[in-house]
């Protein structure tokens, strides 16, 4: 073997296997995770488990209220595993269940569905500061002058 070649035999060693993993976003209802569309076609085109998901998923959620919509982020691995992460429901279901209103205006600006408070307001941002994507925010409010 010619010296390039043990040496770039040695140099595969030092190189770290890059993982490729595919991300799924998607909303799944709290304690609701069922095999069928919309969740079923998703994870089974990524050759995921969709029994072992589902369990998996609702028994993380088994302490929230059933049917809450919470947005999800499964990484895919390789190997067919799944590393799953649970966000708090979205900002908007909030708002809505503090004003007490089903469904938002239909026609946005020219009609008001509902009213909440500063304090409803700050509530809903300390929850959702607990998710990942937020971690680095503050609650602090800046003003320009």
């Amino acid at each position: 073997m010619s010296k390039a070649g043990a040496k770039l035999k040695s140099m595969r060693k030092l190189v770290e296997k890059i993982t490729h993993t595919t991300k799924l976003k998607t909303n799944i209802p709290a304690g609701m995770a069922m095999a069928g569309p919309p969740l079923g076609p998703m994870l089974g085109q990524r050759a995921i488990n969709i029994g072992n998901f589902c369990k998996d998923f609702n028994e993380k959620t088994k302490d929230m209220k059933e049917g809450v919509p919470l947005p999800c982020r499964i990484s895919v691995n390789s190997d067919r595993t799944y590393d799953l992460q649970i966000h708090t429901p979205p900002a908007t279901f909030f708002i809505k269940q503090a004003a007490g209103i089903q469904r938002g205006a239909m026609s946005p600006g020219k009609e008001i569905s509902g009213k909440i408070t500063i304090k409803h307001l700050y509530e809903i941002a300390v929850i959702k500061m607990q998710d990942p994507p937020n971690a680095l925010l503050t609650l602090e409010v800046g003003f320009s002058s």
